[in-house]
């Protein structure tokens, strides 16, 4: 192997022990007191060395939670290929998200809890963090789902343009084949799906749904249910 091959591949195993001891650490003290130099000191790296692979607090937060969504991604892409039924799959989806957040607490909180201040995400966390969502676009535009709903008016139809022209732009599908209302319906589809997710990990559901995990699951899977009957999803 050439030497540039050689520096390379050391660069990515010392990111990738990098980006290890940095979750071990997410899961000792949370999102808002991650140390670079912590993490160098749990590797037994000088801080000069580990600042070569990562520049700042904000450097590694992002190489974090580009690895988190692309790891549920991974995980939630598997579970939905193996479904051709559109109902099924958007069933699965669900349950491969949820499955992931109870296995990935920390990780799942980084992603869609409080915001870590003074922290912006960049544009590079924009691809992973579709690639989940692109599956719900794709199950829409093969339903040709045409749901309306009284209640979609004309400026709620202005204020999703926006939102529109993105999914056109990073979505490998279109959003013309389904209806305006119905791009609506998904996005509260999926908004309600991390909600509920949320609600369940950090305790909301206490004495409220059952505590057994067969109990919280049956009332998730009657959440998707619905969710699915909304989008007109058959």
């Amino acid at each position: 192997m050439s030497a540039p091959g050689i520096r390379e591949r050391n660069r990515v195993a010392i990111l990738d022990a990098i980006t290890v001891a940095a979750n071990q650490q997410l899961l000792e003290v949370g999102p808002a007191d991650l140390s670079v130099r912590a993490v160098a000191r749990e590797l037994g790296m000088a801080s000069s060395a580990i600042y070569r692979y990562v520049s700042s607090r904000d450097e590694l937060l992002t190489l974090l939670i580009i690895g988190a969504f692309d790891d549920m991604a991974d995980v939630v892409e598997v579970k939905a290929r193996r479904v051709a039924d559109l109902r099924r799959r958007w069933k699965a989806i669900g349950l491969a998200c949820r499955e992931w957040a109870l296995d990935e607490p920390q990780r799942f909180a980084l992603l869609y809890g409080s915001p870590v201040a003074g922290y912006a995400a960049p544009q590079d966390t924009i691809a992973p963090a579709t690639r989940i969502p692109n599956l719900l676009i794709g199950i829409l535009q093969e339903a040709k789902v045409e749901t309306t709903v009284p209640a979609f008016s004309a400026r709620v139809a202005r204020s999703l343009k926006p939102a529109l022209s993105d999914v056109n732009t990073w979505a490998s599908l279109s959003t013309r084949d389904f209806s305006d209302s119905a791009f609506a319906l998904g996005l509260m589809a999926w908004a309600h799906v991390i909600g509920s997710i949320s609600f369940e990990l950090f305790g909301h559901r206490h004495n409220v749904v059952g505590d057994s995990m067969a109990d919280r699951r049956a009332y998730f899977e009657f959440e998707l249910d619905v969710l699915a009957d909304l989008m007109g999803i058959d």
